[in-house]
């Protein structure tokens, strides 16, 4: 169960990437800063105890309301929440299979290792 400050911190985030969307449909680049907005989310989100499963379950939760709530708003405004769906789901696919990476490694030797 997501506990209320990780919630508190996706809620944050959101606000943020709303603004950053606002931007960009004012044609304003904001590529990079909905980027580091959704790695430092995530970031924040595990050093609050939430584990990846959650932070896609509320995180992505989240973000397909707002991308569900844009109405007649500009197709960069849309694009910039997609943008923010598709850096969250890249980000913790890489996280995901690195722990497959390193719990494959464990009890493994150099002789065992094929090549």
């Amino acid at each position: 169960m997501l506990n209320s400050f990780a919630e508190e911190i996706a809620h944050r985030y959101a606000l943020i990437v709303q603004k950053l969307a606002e931007m960009a449909g004012a044609n304003l680049i904001v590529g990079d800063l909905i980027r580091n907005a959704t790695r430092n989310c995530l970031v924040g989100m595990h050093a609050a105890g939430a584990e990846s499963y959650e932070i896609r379950q509320h995180l992505g939760a989240l973000i397909a309301w707002h991308i569900n709530s844009l109405q007649a708003q500009s197709v960069r405004t849309l694009a910039a929440w997609i943008q923010a769906r598709n850096h969250m789901e890249f980000l913790l696919f890489i996280e995901e299979q690195e722990g497959l990476a390193l719990s494959g490694d464990i009890g493994t030797s150099a002789a065992d290792t094929l090549h």
